[in-house]
């Protein structure tokens, strides 16, 4: 007997995959890269897992288990002694047969560049454990290789947060800061990405201070030089549609100084086409907040 996570356990049944048999596996999807690994007799996989913003998680997938709780070891090669094991991650986030891990993710993948086997096991409930799969990192070279280079081309955002983006502007701002041009440089790096965007809105909008002919005119030139920025960072003029709109759509009461500054602000909605879906694996996450 054992103790995961405080509950009594029996030791799981530990699968080791021979070395021959490890076939590592580069897969690509829409704003995604993985490095997966099969597991025996169709059990499910094990893949690393690379999304837009620089995230790198790994996952457990048992389809025909009800994963409560998982654990991922960095395990030193067999030949090397003595054997050493090394805790990643034991909070994994659980859903349908999931098992989500995203700590110190980058450093396990590292490792096993360098040599390192991975062992991943899972709770199904209470008082039974799942199957603990030892993988080994061999022959990973080519698949490593070829998920890094579909990292590097991963954009900066991705959709959730490439759809609605809000810039926030001082009293008396007119043009952009250095903050915020990353910000928009971010979002072109999505843009750019992306193969079916029809239509990049971006909206003007100022608080009630002045006329409302000045306000207006404020908010042109606002909104004007964010268009100018995403330009400049290379998304086609022909998607930009600029509207300035002055005072009249406040999203705060301009009655305090806090809600004038919620209503400076520039705003960046990304359109994709109707017929388009930006659901991936990254739907999963939010499925195990």
């Amino acid at each position: 007997m054992g103790i995961f996570f405080g509950i009594k356990i029996s030791h799981a049944a530990e699968v080791n995959i021979p070395m021959d048999l490890v076939n590592w596996q580069f897969v690509e999807g829409e704003f995604e890269c993985q490095l997966v690994q099969t597991l025996p007799n169709n059990r499910g996989k094990f893949y690393f897992h690379a999304e837009p913003n620089n995230q790198l998680s790994a996952v457990l997938h048992l389809p025909n288990n009800n994963i409560k709780q998982a654990q991922l070891f960095q395990l030193s090669a067999p030949w090397h002694t003595p054997v050493q094991h090394t805790m990643i991650d034991d909070a994994a986030k659980t859903t349908r047969g999931y098992a989500i891990f995203d700590v110190d993710i980058d450093a396990l993948l590292a490792a096993i560049t360098r040599g390192s086997w991975i062992r991943v096991s899972s709770v199904q409930a209470a008082n039974q454990v799942g199957d603990a799969f030892v993988l080994p990192s061999t022959r990973i070279e080519s698949a490593y290789f070829s998920f890094n280079q579909c990292r590097s081309k991963l954009p900066e955002m991705n959709y959730s947060q490439a759809r609605d983006v809000v810039l926030k502007f001082d009293f008396g701002q007119r043009v952009v800061t250095s903050e915020q041009r990353q910000t928009l440089q971010s979002l072109a790096s999505y843009i750019k990405a992306d193969g079916y965007i029809s239509k990049v809105l971006v909206d003007g909008h100022t608080d009630n201070v002045g006329s409302s002919l000045s306000n207006l005119q404020v908010s042109r030139v606002r909104a004007d030089d964010v268009a100018s920025v995403l330009t400049e960072l290379g998304t086609p003029a022909k998607l930009i549609e600029v509207r300035a709109h002055g005072a009249r759509y406040p999203v705060s009461s301009n009655e305090t100084e806090f809600g004038q500054a919620k209503n400076r602000r520039v705003t960046v909605r990304v359109v994709r086409h109707p017929s388009t879906n930006t659901a991936s694996s990254t739907d999963l996450k939010t499925e195990v907040q």
